[in-house]
């Protein structure tokens, strides 16, 4: 078995983490195989071309629609692939992710283009929905239970193999940069996720670009530091607002509130912006702060 490869409890040696490449850093991500199902394909061609001659994979399941978990789709072209209704139309047509990150009008749309096309991300057609609690029976030692975890997109799916206890959680990843960055984002419903998934009692979990972790009081705390983060933006955004001057989300561009070190910084002050949105969006709806004009004050 490839060193990559690793059996995450001996009781249920058909499930398997796939470690991604460069330690799972984007555009890789890890993925999951239960028998003949696989879920997500970020790991690398080179890898998953590896796994697909030693093991009979027929069906993948899609986690959620961004370009580092679905771009080995085209290595599995035979297969039938499953997702959640809300992110299938992304995945069946690549090309709206460019306004879904909010950079169809920007020079980064194209430079967008070019990653999609340096991955070989390709259009693939769903042939099953998945839904809350759904139940994908694999054999008779081993089910999969679908769970809707929206958030990081609007159809963000995490998952139990109910009889192991084995998690996958998708980009609800335990690291320490949680995303929402993208317009179909919720910040509000990826807290619930969290929330979630911290309510369920898992033997071992692994996560799109972390993991694998064991012991259900060690996944429930990095659970609860991963909130935590979320929490610590909350104040450290909320600092900025006043009760009687304006502040305007242009305000706290470049405050390296989410990236404390740019990377890639155009893309990911488009990215910031969206995601502090997503707390200003929060606030309101929690009556903490107030519109003026077209800012904000401090209620």
């Amino acid at each position: 078995m490839e060193e990559y490869v690793q059996i995450l409890s001996e009781d249920y040696p058909k499930i398997l983490f796939i470690k991604g490449e460069r330690n799972a850093r984007y555009p890789y991500s890890n993925s999951m195989l239960i028998d003949n199902y696989l879920i997500d394909t970020g790991a690398s061609t080179k890898r998953l071309r590896k796994v697909k001659k030693s093991f009979p994979i027929q069906n993948v399941i899609l986690s959620h629609w961004h370009e580092d978990h679905i771009h080995g789709n085209r290595i599995f072209k035979n297969g039938l692939f499953f997702s959640h209704m809300n992110d299938k139309p992304i995945i069946e047509d690549i090309s709206k992710m460019i306004p879904y990150y909010n950079v169809e009008n920007d020079h980064m749309g194209s430079e967008l283009r070019k990653l999609l096309d340096y991955l070989r991300c390709e259009n693939t057609k769903i042939n099953t929905l998945i839904n809350d609690n759904e139940i994908i029976k694999i054999d008779e030692n081993l089910e999969l239970k679908v769970l809707f975890t929206p958030g990081h997109t609007a159809g963000h799916c995490a998952f139990i193999e109910t009889n192991s206890k084995i998690g996958f959680f998708g980009d609800i990843d335990l690291s320490k940069l949680p995303y929402y960055g993208n317009i179909d984002a919720n910040l509000m419903q990826f807290e619930k996720s969290i929330d979630k998934l911290a309510s369920i009692d898992f033997e071992s979990a692994v996560t799109g670009h972390k993991g694998p972790f064991f012991g259900k009081s060690d996944i429930k705390e990095e659970l609860r530091r991963y909130k935590d983060i979320l929490m610590k933006r909350d104040a450290e955004i909320l600092t900025y607002f006043k009760e009687k001057k304006q502040i305007f989300i242009e305000d706290l561009k470049r405050k390296h509130i989410i990236y404390k070190k740019y990377m890639f910084e155009e893309f990911e002050i488009i990215a910031e912006l969206l995601m502090i949105q997503k707390h200003i969006e929060k606030f309101l709806q929690k009556g903490m702060i107030a519109t003026k004009e077209k800012g904000f004050i401090l209620k």
